[in-house]
């Protein structure tokens, strides 16, 4: 008979409003469902502190993923992506023992060996200095010491070796995993007349990101904006109103996004990174513009399409009314590596 597992998910899309941690958990649920097929699958906070019964989950799981996101920290008491500590650490770790084998030394130094807690394309939070003791500790006892680790870019997995935690691979976000070469020759390489856009409300450039409006406007015959975050809505009326009342705003939903995206006639041009990537996984020609380390970081691994937002808008304009090939560059070897480890061939 065929084994049903049981999988375990720290997902960032439980009490969010981000539609981008929607779109990390329906690439990241695919991964899932390739390794693991028909799997009874729970879901798992990571902005909120663990609740017991959660925790009790992870002990009964034959495994349990972090799922994407910038979640990692150098601080990780302060910078509370991740809201775990070190006391809900340890038992997450001890959670596969028994009660009536609390006493048994040999249970226990089973568990502190294997904990089955396994990042699936996490990323660092920000460029950040060495991480703190405290950082240091936490992430030991949180991650399995034997399993490989999947994190989204060099960086991240630069920053985990400061800790001492060698068993990582860097995979690229595994919301890329589509893009290989046989999909982005299939991407148009010329300019569209219809342009899809996003903005960033948690970090604001009223001045760069009005002259980003103004120029979709004068080289697109259509300018939408789809929401990811409600706050994004509110940003977007920081902006005058004659600009405004010229972009057509798509509903803050994947369905709505989706379904525009599908339309294929339209390119991508905002500063959304998962937006930007939901958008080449549906064939649309797209240039992300970077507000932080994540994109940035990404595209020298991968060379997705990125720019920094603070680039000259000249240089964007010149890139938008250009023809240019899409052409991902994935560490197949690293994500056949950590995927096989699960114990099956994947192609």
């Amino acid at each position: 008979m065929k084994k049903i597992y049981k999988i375990s998910e720290f997902s960032p899309s439980i009490s969010t409003e981000n539609m981008g941690d929607y779109i990390i958990k329906q690439y990241c649920d695919e991964v899932v469902r390739e390794l693991f097929g028909e799997a009874l699958t729970v879901m798992l906070p990571t902005r909120e502190r663990l609740a017991k019964v959660s925790i009790n989950h992870i002990g009964t799981s034959d495994y349990t993923f972090v799922f994407g996101t910038n979640l990692l920290s150098s601080n990780m008491k302060k910078n509370r992506q991740w809201n775990i500590n070190i006391q809900k650490a340890l038992e997450c770790r001890l959670s596969s023992i028994h009660k009536s084998d609390i006493n048994s030394l040999k249970k226990i130094n089973q568990a502190l060996k294997r904990n089955h807690i396994i990042l699936m394309g996490t990323g660092w939070f920000q460029y950040q200095t060495e991480p703190s003791n405290y950082s240091k500790l936490l992430l030991r006892i949180l991650l399995d010491p034997q399993m490989l680790h999947s994190v989204r870019d060099s960086y991240t997995q630069k920053m985990l070796n400061k800790i001492g935690i060698k068993n990582v691979v860097n995979t690229a976000c595994p919301t890329m995993w589509r893009l290989n070469e046989e999909h982005c020759s299939s991407i148009p390489k010329e300019k569209a007349d219809r342009v899809i856009t996003t903005l960033t409300n948690y970090n604001r450039d009223l001045d760069n990101d009005k002259i980003l409006l103004d120029m979709l406007l004068e080289n697109y015959k259509e300018v939408y904006i789809w929401i990811q975050a409600i706050e994004d809505y509110e940003y977007l009326f920081s902006f005058p109103k004659k600009i405004v009342d010229k972009i057509k705003v798509v509903a803050p939903s994947l369905e709505a996004y989706t379904k525009i995206l599908g339309t294929h006639q339209i390119d991508y041009i905002g500063t959304r990174l998962h937006g930007g990537i939901k958008a080449l996984n549906c064939g649309c020609r797209s240039l992300i513009l970077a507000v932080d380390n994540r994109a940035i970081e990404i595209s020298k691994d991968t060379n997705l399409p990125v720019l920094d937002r603070k680039t000259n808008i000249n240089t964007i304009a010149k890139k938008i009314n250009s023809n240019w090939e899409t052409n991902i560059i994935l560490p197949k070897e690293n994500i056949q590596v950590w995927k096989q480890q699960f114990g099956k061939e994947h192609s």
